[in-house]
C-alpha cells in the first residue's frame, strides 16, 4: 500500500525529478524548445514546493517500500467552489499497479477534506496520456471541452466532477 508524504521529507529536487522522469517518454515527440520549456515548469514547480508552504501543503509524494514513485498536487485557492488538480505524476516503473487510482483519490480525498465542492483537471489529448484520462472518468470526472494549451504540442482535455 503506498504511503502519501510531505515533500519535505525528500532531498531537493525529488519533486523535479519525480516530473521529468514521469515525462521521459514524451521527450522524442516533443521539439527541444518544447522539452525545455516543459522542464523548466517542473524546476520551477519544484522551487515553489520548497519556498511556499501553502504549496507544499497541496503536495504530497507518494511512497512505495520508501522510495518516491509519484507526486500530487492541487490548487485550492477558489475553494470551497473549484479546486484544480495539478501535478499528478507516476514513475513508468510504477505504473499499472492501481498506485495511480489511489494517488487521485488522495488529491480527492485532500480536496473534500477542505469543503471543495467542485473539481477540475486537465490532462493531453496524445496517447501518452491516455492512462491518465481513464484514470480521471474511473473515478467520476466527465469531460467538459478540449482546447489548445501553448505548453503542449497537442490539445488538452479537461474534466470536471462534483462531490
Amino acid at each position: 500500500m503506498p504511503v502519501f508524504s510531505p515533500p519535505a521529507n525528500f532531498v531537493p529536487g525529488t519533486i523535479e525529478r519525480l516530473l521529468k522522469e514521469s515525462y521521459t517518454s514524451m521527450q522524442p515527440q516533443m521539439t527541444e524548445k518544447e522539452w525545455r520549456k516543459l522542464m523548466k515548469i517542473f524546476e520551477d514547480f519544484d522551487h515553489e514546493v520548497a519556498t511556499h508552504p501553502e504549496v507544499a501543503r497541496c503536495t504530497f509524494v507518494t511512497e512505495e517500500d520508501g522510495l518516491p514513485i509519484g507526486l500530487g498536487s492541487f490548487d485550492p485557492r477558489q475553494r470551497p467552489a473549484l479546486g484544480l488538480i495539478g501535478h499528478n505524476v507516476l514513475l513508468p516503473s510504477a505504473r499499472g499497479k492501481g498506485y495511480g487510482k489511489l494517488q487521485l483519490q488522495e488529491i480527492l480525498r485532500r480536496m473534500q477534506s477542505l469543503g471543495i465542492k467542485k473539481v477540475r483537471v486537465s490532462t493531453g489529448e496524445h496517447p501518452f496520456f491516455t492512462a491518465a484520462q481513464k484514470n480521471y472518468e474511473s473515478v467520476g470526472f466527465r469531460e467538459t471541452r478540449r482546447f489548445v494549451d501553448e505548453k503542449w504540442s497537442s490539445g488538452q482535455i479537461e474534466y470536471e466532477m462534483e462531490f
